[in-house]
């Protein structure tokens, strides 16, 4: 700590730091990639980033003898806050925040993840900062701010079938869509119908050894604007997730009879913040012993913003009857981070963030293990994950009242990336 936080020159003693130290599976390259495909790699290290004590919101872990089999995964997230030109009431500002789960560290310290919390004071005596508390955290969110941020999105998937609309669903399963794509037709046909042809047909032609490939469904609301047949598929999902599209990987499903014929399950999960809508976050100064706070559950404050969820009514129904459902599969990350900004185009005075899923091809090798060389990279913060991430974006509208609306989706395709410039 005593690194990366300057040592005080006055004579007044400081008052303690904070700390949150996490450990995730990589943390994105920023230099240009090298690869042939030009997808951006990734590599060991440390990033960090600066926030306000006030703005570090968390909840304490379970004791281990007191969890159990519901006990939820540790996540961290990260929340930026904008605001809107020509608009005073900073209650409405707009929010960006990406969640992360977290590296699996069973074999390294005897957790399941590392997430933790701590608190440094200063020793005079030895002029340095030293550990004075350390807590695990099971959730934890970390809130900046900018002027404005510029979003975008890689999405390395492919369609396995076409834009249909849903018939008939329960919870997270999918029963049935419909036989035509045409948008009017409302004859039935087992949900996993297509997927069992066109599965078939796509391993084939893409000569996939192992027969296996992960399809995840884009679910989109019956007003959702459809963009022209040739736009790229890319522009297509970043413009579907941002009017409130959903994406969930296809746990299981096809084949049975009876009733279970051709059903579908899909991941419903679309948030790892839990603990902050049931009230469970705490100011992280305050989580700790000898604060000279009890560390007791704050309602929000009315001086946060307040986005709304665009979908809370639907949280349990992943899709209702009169939504559309596509079906996609993952590919291997390449153009679809054409649009990444390289270090030396960020305008000055931002920060750029990155996060993601690590790809296949992402995995470290001797050679990269080999590599001693360090570079220290400004102005450049991220995170890749092996498990998932969520991105809860704006949602803004005209005529919205009581607060901005926000729609929310996970992401768990290898080689996703989600990357924010901030200024």
């Amino acid at each position: 700590m005593n690194r990366l936080y300057q040592i005080p020159t006055s004579s007044a003693s400081p008052g303690p730091i904070h700390a949150i130290l996490a450990v995730v599976d990589r943390i994105p390259d920023a230099r240009l990639p090298t690869n042939s495909d030009g997808a951006i790699s990734d590599s060991e290290g440390l990033t960090v980033t600066i926030a306000q004590a006030k703005d570090i919101n968390a909840k304490a872990a379970a004791l281990r003898r007191a969890r159990t089999m519901g006990t939820e995964e540790a996540a961290l997230v990260f929340s930026i806050e904008t605001s809107i030109p020509g608009i005073s009431d900073q209650t409405r500002r707009p929010v960006h925040e990406v969640g992360l789960r977290l590296a699996n560290t069973i074999f390294v310290n005897g957790n399941d993840n590392t997430l933790l919390g701590t608190r440094w004071v200063y020793d005079s005596s030895a002029r340095k900062y030293v550990l004075d508390q350390s807590l695990s955290l099971s959730s934890c969110v970390v809130t900046n701010f900018a002027r404005s941020l510029q979003s975008s999105c890689g999405l390395p998937l492919y369609p396995v079938g076409q834009r249909r609309k849903v018939i008939s669903s329960m919870g997270n399963i999918l029963r049935q869509v419909a036989k035509y794509a045409d948008g009017r037709s409302n004859e039935p046909m087992p949900a996993s119908s297509e997927l069992e042809k066109e599965l078939p047909r796509y391993i084939a032609e893409h000569n996939i050894a192992d027969q296996r490939v992960s399809v995840w469904a884009l679910v989109e609301k019956p007003d959702t604007e459809v963009l022209l047949s040739g736009t790229s598929t890319q522009d297509r999902l970043v413009q579907s997730i941002q009017a409130g599209g959903k994406l969930h990987r296809v746990m299981s499903g096809g084949g049975g009879w009876g009733k279970k014929q051709g059903l579908l399950s899909l991941d419903p999960e679309i948030s790892f913040l839990e603990a902050r809508e049931n009230g469970e976050l705490s100011v992280l100064d305050h989580l700790f012993s000898g604060s000279g706070r009890t560390a007791v559950q704050e309602p929000q404050s009315f001086e946060q913003p307040t986005m709304a969820m665009d979908d809370l009514s639907s949280l349990s129904q992943v899709a209702r009857s009169g939504d559309y459902v596509q079906f996609f599969v993952s590919v291997e990350p390449g153009q679809t981070h054409s649009g990444h900004q390289t270090l030396s185009e960020l305008p000055q005075g931002s920060v750029s963030y990155h996060f993601g899923i690590v790809s296949g091809s992402d995995m470290p090798t001797t050679e990269a293990t080999e590599h001693k060389d360090l570079i220290a990279v400004p102005r450049y913060f991220g995170a890749l994950s092996e498990k998932a991430i969520t991105y809860f974006q704006p949602k803004i509208e005209a005529n919205s009242k009581g607060g901005v609306l926000g729609t929310s989706t996970k992401c768990d395709i290898p080689g996703s990336r989600i990357e924010m410039t901030l200024a």
